[in-house]
Order: C-alpha cells, then structure tokens, then sequence
C-alpha cells in the first residue's frame, strides 16, 4: 500500500535532480543515499532502534526520506550547505499506533559531514516526537551512514 506513493515519490524526486543546480548553492549532497540510523537516549546513551532508510536530497534543497519502519509515514524536509562538506538538514513524518491510528509527528534534526570523495556522510542529530497538541513526548539522539546509491 506505502509502496506506489514511495515510488512516485521517488521518481519525481529523481527526475527533479536532472535540473541544473544553482551556482550559488554546491550540490554535493544531491541524489539518493542508503542510510543506517541509530537512534539512543539522549540521558542514557540506550539504544531505543536501528531503522534503515533512503535519503532523496535535491537540486531545491528539498528533501524527501523514506524508512524500514511500517508505522510511520514517509518524511518531507529540507536541507542546506553550512560549509566546505558541512550540511544540516530537517525533515518530519508522522508515527502511528499498532492499530493505525496516529501517534506523534516526528522532527529529525541534523548536522550530516560529507566524505570529500562525496560517497559517503555520517551524521548526528536529535529525534523529537510531538502529540496531536503539539507537545514534546520524547526526544532521542540519533547517528547515522550513509552510502550513495548507485
């Protein structure tokens, strides 16, 4: 059911990178990324999950991001360069209880560090998770590798 909306997702994503990038805004990150994500207690360093995911950065700096976890939608964010291989991004997507009904938005924010050969970043960032209201429930750290696809 998740899987045509990813596709197109995807492909769209896919086809806006062909656009040229602008000269002002370096494009290294741009295209596809296979990621490994680890999220901890921010307090206890415990691991709470391992998730892997795609990572679609974009031409407009838009990002899109999709994950191995059923309960959750896919993400819709942003990113931008900070510095020589120095990015930060921020995206969101909504969790949703066993019987489906929904549980939290989540906002990931993180500072990702591009190899200098660009086929590989590592990352460092937070995971908070918000009720209907609005309200942090939780926050956690996350770390993440990332290879670029083929």
């Amino acid at each position: 059911m998740r899987m045509l909306p990813t596709c197109m997702m995807l492909a769209l994503g896919l086809a806006a990178t062909q656009a040229t990038p602008s000269a002002e805004e370096p494009s290294h990150l741009n295209g596809l990324w296979n990621v490994s994500v680890t999220i901890r207690s921010c307090e206890t360093g415990e691991l709470i999950r391992n998730v892997r995911a795609l990572n679609l950065f974009v031409h407009d700096r838009s990002m899109t991001e999709t994950s191995s976890n059923s309960r959750r939608s896919n993400s819709v964010g942003t990113w931008r360069h900070l510095e020589d291989n120095t990015y930060t991004s921020m995206f969101e997507f909504f969790r949703y209880n066993p019987d489906g009904t929904f549980a939290t938005t989540a906002r990931v924010i993180r500072r990702i560090e591009l190899s200098h050969d660009g086929t590989q970043f590592v990352s460092t960032g937070t995971v908070e998770d918000f009720d209907a209201q609005n309200v942090r429930v939780s926050v956690g750290c996350s770390t993440e590798t990332a290879v670029r696809a083929q």
